[in-house]
């Protein structure tokens, strides 16, 4: 398992990975505010205890999860 930070197209996403998932990323956490992404990742590494992992661009954008009902 690892927290990948990803930028595309000025946005930052903070996804959770498993080694060898072929799954379609799923983005935890979105903004434009590189610091704010490196922190919420820190803090999903600390609490997984796992590495975190920066890259950029790639071939889609990741999803974002379903909105709670009454939340959206």
């Amino acid at each position: 398992m690892y927290i990948e930070v990803r930028e595309k197209t000025g946005k930052y996403y903070v996804i959770i990975r498993h080694e060898d998932s072929k799954e379609k990323p799923v983005a935890q956490f979105v903004s434009s505010d590189k610091s704010q992404s490196e922190n919420v990742a820190r803090q999903y590494a600390k609490q997984n205890k796992c590495m975190v992992r920066y890259t950029s661009g790639g071939m889609e954008t990741p999803e974002l999860p379903p909105q709670p009902a009454g939340e959206a």
